[in-house]
Formats: structure tokens, C-alpha cells, sequence
């Protein structure tokens, strides 16, 4: 079978070389996986952040534009009311 020492080097080149691309091939295997369990992990904090924002973010965006709206009249409320303690005190 092995009649030379190159023969036992190609055959240990190819024994070799078909280790390596098992090795490479379980690498792949396990690389996907990988990936696929991230992707999962990204889908899940997406729902979460997309939860967060419509249940605090936009109810907090709605009470800022009220506020807004009505610091004007609040603000004309609290002038009037120190006008009125002014002139009482005097």
C-alpha cells in the first residue's frame, strides 16, 4: 500500500486535510447557530423596546404637549393670584 515515504505524506496530507474540513464544516454549523439564537435575542429586545416606547414614551410625549399647552393659562392663573395678594395687602 505505502510503497514510498511520499505516499505516506499524501496520505497523512489527505487524512489532515479531511480533518480540517470537518473541523471547518462543525465551525459553520455551529457559527449559524449562533446567529440564528442572536437574531432571535434582537427580535426579542425589538418587541421589548417597541413596548417601552408605546406603553412610557408616547403617554409622556402626550402629558409634555398638555403641559405646553397649558402653561400659558397657568402662568396667567398664578399672575392673577399675586396681583390679588398684592392688592389685599395693601
Amino acid at each position: 500500500m505505502f510503497a514510498t515515504s511520499g505516499d505516506i505524506l499524501n496520505m497523512s496530507l489527505a487524512i489532515g486535510f479531511i480533518v480540517l474540513v470537518i473541523f471547518v464544516s462543525l465551525l459553520c454549523f455551529y457559527g449559524i447557530l449562533i446567529l440564528r439564537d442572536v437574531s432571535k435575542v434582537v427580535d426579542d429586545v425589538e418587541e421589548v423596546t417597541h413596548k417601552v416606547k408605546t406603553t412610557i414614551v408616547e403617554p409622556l410625549r402626550a402629558v409634555d404637549f398638555l403641559v405646553e399647552k397649558a402653561k400659558p393659562y397657568i402662568e396667567m392663573v398664578l399672575e392673577k393670584r399675586t396681583k390679588a395678594k398684592k392688592t389685599s395687602k395693601k
